[in-house]
């Protein structure tokens, strides 16, 4: 069985790697309290995975761009905890 583990985005109060963000690529919404990624102004310069204290962006190889968690903004709860084969995550929702 393959050894599998969660890297979510902390959504930091104040994230680093909004601040190391050269493009504006990365921006914090305060009203939800997430660190929104536009990949369009990304220019793959990497200073947020550099800045990010949790290893939580990695570089996506293909185009040169990042990933990142985004708290599966489209549905209404994280993916990943609602998935969690051994229910080890949680989620307590900002709102």
């Amino acid at each position: 069985m393959p050894l599998t583990f969660a890297l979510p985005c902390r959504h930091c109060l104040e994230p680093d790697c909004v601040f190391a963000c050269i493009s504006g690529a990365l921006s914090k919404n305060f009203e939800t309290g997430r660190v929104i990624y536009d990949k369009l102004k990304c220019v793959g310069c990497y200073s947020c995975v550099m800045a990010c204290p949790y290893g939580c962006i990695t570089m996506e190889t293909e185009n040169q761009k990042i990933v990142k968690c985004d708290l599966c903004a489209e549905l209404d709860f994280p993916y990943c905890v609602s998935h969690c084969p051994n229910e080890a995550l949680v989620y307590v929702s900002g709102d």
